[in-house]
Order: C-alpha cells, then sequence, then structure tokens
C-alpha cells in the first residue's frame, strides 16, 4: 500500500469540513442578502398599499361624484325641457301657486320620536 498517494484520514476530514463550513457561509450570506433586499424594499411595498387603498377610496368618490353628475344633469333637463317638472319644483319648494288657488301645506317640525314620546292631548 503505497500511502503516499492516499491523503491522510484526517487531513480528508479536515477538508470535508471546510467544504461544509464553506457552504455554510455562502448560504448565510445568501440569506443576508435576501434580508436585506427586503429591508431595503419593505418600505416600498407599504406605499404602494397605501396607494392601492388611496386609488380605492378615490375611485369610490369618483363613481358617488359621476352619479350625482348624471343625476344633476338630468334634473337640468328636465327643467329645460319639461314644464310640468319645472311647475311641479315652482309648487313644492319655492310655494309659488296659481292664481286664484289656496294652499294648504301641513309642515310638521317636531321628530317621530318626540311624537311617541308625547302624551296624547
Amino acid at each position: 500500500m503505497n500511502t503516499a498517494s492516499r491523503p491522510d484520514f484526517g487531513q480528508r476530514r479536515e477538508r470535508d469540513y471546510w467544504r461544509a463550513v464553506n457552504r455554510l457561509l455562502i448560504f448565510l450570506i445568501g440569506i443576508g442578502g435576501l434580508v436585506v433586499m427586503f429591508l431595503f424594499f419593505y418600505p416600498e411595498l407599504r406605499r404602494i398599499d397605501a396607494m392601492r387603498e388611496n386609488l380605492a377610496q378615490l375611485d369610490k368618490q369618483n363613481a358617488d361624484e359621476a352619479l350625482l353628475l348624471r343625476q344633476r344633469q338630468r334634473e337640468v333637463n328636465w327643467l329645460n325641457t319639461d314644464p310640468a317638472y319645472v311647475e311641479l319644483i315652482a309648487r313644492d319648494k319655492l310655494s309659488v301657486m296659481k292664481e286664484g288657488e289656496t294652499v294648504f301645506r301641513l309642515d310638521n317640525d317636531i321628530p317621530i320620536e318626540n311624537q311617541l314620546s308625547q302624551p296624547a292631548q
């Protein structure tokens, strides 16, 4: 047996040990790099989420405003084209009446919950 050509068992074990340590260090450096990248991008991810929430809120507000705009445009169209609607608005909101007409308007200023708690007279 030629012992000079075969590496010693101790040297082989030491070489395997350093190879394992080297692989472990490379793995830990990779994990550390991923952690640093995550910490670098985390504030941006939070900012993007906040912007998405803000966008959703603005989209809802935009839809509400678009609905209100359509209602107002419809009312303007009725005011411009429908004399019966103009008369209805004048009678209801402005208390305008025709000549020789008597209007009886009953306004109840007491809220419903107060009416229930008051004794009957």
